[in-house]
């Protein structure tokens, strides 16, 4: 009984992590239906199998949700997929360092968070901002892309703020698109060739990285 409960867990843990990769109507429905679903599984493990257990369930559960998240991340790229518009190759999640600059440059994902952001007067996004530009400048191959462009830091900086305004400061595919754009060679090569005058462009610009980002659409 105790593997089953423990099946069920993995499969619960792995469709709520694929439900963050994917969009929709209906997401926050799913999400709360499977989080019920997840709880009620834990507190079974607590009365059915004791304390011992029920914890054990707890920080597996967690395992489960890490260990799942490249999985789901490629199923969910191949679902968007075939909701239509064109997809290419799997992008893969951010390398560990970028994703946690992410996490960081991200806008605070409660109203509680932000509150009390404002009142500490914390300067956490613009540290994340100088430590994407490092992390940016550390690649040899951004570094070969700023090179050929004639790119500077400050162009860099310049760009990741046009792109939160034009839209890409989202997160998709499990990367923070604006953050992601600008940290890879292909996609940043992309941005500095095209013209980014009009508030179109840069609209266009943010929607195809999103996309390429979140299903595998090629950025030519």
């Amino acid at each position: 009984m105790i593997y089953v409960m423990h099946a069920l867990l993995v499969v619960t843990a792995f469709l709520v992590v694929l439900n963050g990769f994917l969009r929709g109507a209906k997401k926050a429905q799913i999400d709360a239906v499977l989080s019920v679903v997840l709880l009620g599984l834990l507190v079974g493990c607590f009365a059915f199998f004791g304390w011992k257990a029920g914890v054990t369930a707890i920080v597996l559960a967690f395992v489960y949700a890490i260990v799942a998240r490249p999985l789901a991340a490629r199923a969910g790229v191949r679902l968007l997929g075939n909701t239509g518009g064109p997809r290419g190759a799997y992008i893969g999640l951010p390398p560990p360092a970028l994703a946690r600059i992410s996490k960081d440059l991200a806008p605070p994902d409660s109203v509680d968070k932000m509150t009390e952001e404002l009142l500490s007067g914390s300067n956490r996004s613009e540290k994340a901002q100088e430590a994407l530009l490092d992390y940016c400048e550390a690649s040899e191959q951004i570094r070969s892309v700023m090179r050929q462009f004639g790119a500077t830091r400050e162009t860099l900086s310049e760009l990741y703020r046009r792109l939160v305004l034009a839209g890409a400061g989202q997160w998709a595919g499990g990367h923070y698109i604006s953050a992601s754009s600008i940290a890879y060679p292909d996609t940043l090569r992309y941005l500095l060739r095209i013209p980014l005058e009009t508030r179109d462009q840069l609209v266009g610009a943010a929607y195809r990285m999103v996309t390429h980002f979140e299903r595998g659409t090629p950025v030519e």
